[in-house]
């Protein structure tokens, strides 16, 4: 009977006390800035409990039985939160983790708090470690100090098995998820996707004590073109930014970092293109126009005039876990019509693909659309599968936690320029790699024109520039930027 209420007894108080007295002591710690208070209280508190328990009962003398009810609290949690972190597939944003995990391990709501608040969800299994080694170690502190020997006894080992086994289990889900999520916490799950347009601000100082540089290229030979006042007002892709801000930077003069805003600005794709409908700007960069902008344009009696000022490439990317380095035409129209979906049907893993999209009118969707669908159906995207960004589709497919399953497009220069990942490998289309040699030469299939785009009748000074950009010159500064040259 004494041992069916110890059991009892010793359970709640491993359950609800220690969380409650650790997470006394994790708060007095954070208000005091102490790490002694913070180890200290709980160890103190908890001894204070059991000694005033040891000399109130007869307590059992076997190791098997006097840890016993620990081990059953302990076992509890960790299968917890075993089950939920497997069952939501390492996704710390799932709702079935949250309603699993927090709502079950409800005892520990305190610490949990703390350490989710913190952002360090993958810690928790080892609050459980922690929590159930002071227990442990304040039972035989005190039992020691009362002079109530433990007896050790085999069946102990098997709970030391059980320990190490479910820790086990919990240290592998913990590396299994950082080999599919490049952080080890849940801000990967809100990554930073796009890049700091700041640092391609035309005439931006360098600020050496924040590492923050100006990344525009510089024109190294007198400009043979400039302009002083009329400047043409540029805007346009996400992709292209680099490019006109140092045409800008190179060929305006009397500007600076802040005047030079009113010329210069990057509203990507979509907006840029509605801004030059309404006339708020004189000159687009960046790909063509998509058949909506297009209506959209004639709806306003405007006639897009597009000039080919350089050329690039639109990439397929993967993770560069996935061992696919090579796809058809064919095999992306089927995997993004959904008739392929997984990477063992194209030689990869037996695992299923996860086809990320951008939004319809972007420039990277519009040349999906023409130049890799065509006339096939693309379907709406899932909710996961939608990266509103550029340099969100490259974080996804880099930092998916399926780890190589993720397929994702962009612009060769955006990719491997404005927003370089060691964690995505580009495709070749059909063998052919998208060098800078293949898309010179045209042999790459997804090679696209990018374009100085102009509505209604264009002033003196934006032929200006267009002129300059096509010439010799701005040929040759097109490639130091980045891209490949027209002519």
């Amino acid at each position: 009977m004494y041992l069916r209420k110890y059991y009892l007894t010793v359970g709640l108080m491993a359950l609800l006390l220690s969380p409650v007295v650790i997470s006394i002591g994790l708060i007095c710690g954070l208000l005091f800035n102490s790490s002694v208070m913070l180890i200290t209280l709980p160890v103190l508190a908890l001894a204070l409990v059991w000694a005033v328990y040891t000399r109130r009962g007869i307590q059992p003398g076997e190791a098997s039985e006097v840890f016993f009810p620990i081990l059953l609290v302990f076992c509890y949690y960790m299968c917890v939160w075993i089950i939920a972190f497997g069952l939501s597939k390492y996704r710390f944003d799932s709702n079935l983790f949250y309603n699993f995990y927090f709502i079950l391990a409800f005892p520990n709501v305190i610490i949990n708090f703390f350490v989710s608040f913190s952002g360090g969800y993958s810690l928790l299994p080892f609050v459980t470690i922690g929590i159930t080694a002071v227990t442990v170690l304040t039972i035989i502190i005190t039992r020691a100090i009362s002079h109530d020997r433990i007896r050790f006894d085999k069946r102990a080992i098997i709970y030391v098995l059980v320990i190490v086994c479910l820790s086990g289990v919990a240290l592998y889900q913990h590396y299994d998820r950082s080999t599919k999520i490049l952080d080890s916490d849940y801000q990967a799950e809100r990554i930073e996707d796009e890049v700091d347009l700041s640092r391609y601000h035309p005439f931006r100082e360098n600020n050496l004590l924040k590492g923050e540089n100006n990344l525009l290229k510089t024109l190294d030979e007198t400009a043979a073109v400039s302009f002083e006042e009329n400047y043409p007002r540029l805007d346009g892709a996400t992709a292209a930014y680099p490019v006109y801000s140092a045409m800008a930077q190179a060929l305006y003069k009397g500007l600076n970092e802040s005047s030079v805003e009113k010329y210069v600005a990057c509203s990507k794709t979509d907006e840029a293109y509605e801004r030059l409908i309404r006339g708020e700007i004189d000159i687009f960069f960046g790909a063509q126009p998509s058949a909506g902008q297009i209506e959209s344009a004639k709806e306003n009696g405007i006639d897009f005039t597009l000039t080919p000022i350089a050329r690039e490439a639109f990439v397929f990317f993967v993770n560069r876990g996935n061992p696919v380095s090579s796809l058809t035409l064919g095999q992306i129209q089927d995997i993004y019509q959904k008739k392929i979906t997984n990477w063992n049907s194209v030689g990869g893993y037996n695992e299923k693909i996860m086809p990320f999209q951008r939004p319809v009118d972007s420039g990277s969707q519009t040349i999906m659309l023409a130049m890799v669908m065509r006339d096939k159906a693309l379907p709406a995207p899932l909710w996961e599968e939608y990266a509103t960004g550029m340099g969100g589709m490259i974080s996804r497919v880099a930092e998916y936690r399926n780890y190589s399953s993720a397929i994702g497009y962009s612009f060769r220069y955006f990719a491997t320029g404005m927003k370089p990942n060691e964690n995505i490998k580009l495709l070749a289309i059909d063998g052919v790699e998208p060098t800078i040699e293949n898309i010179r030469n045209g042999t790459y299939p997804f090679t696209i024109e990018v374009y100085a785009v102009t509505a209604g009748v264009p002033t003196e000074n934006t032929d200006k520039l267009i002129d300059w950009v096509l010439s010799e010159q701005g040929q040759r500064f097109i490639e130091t930027c980045g891209y490949v040259k027209v002519r």
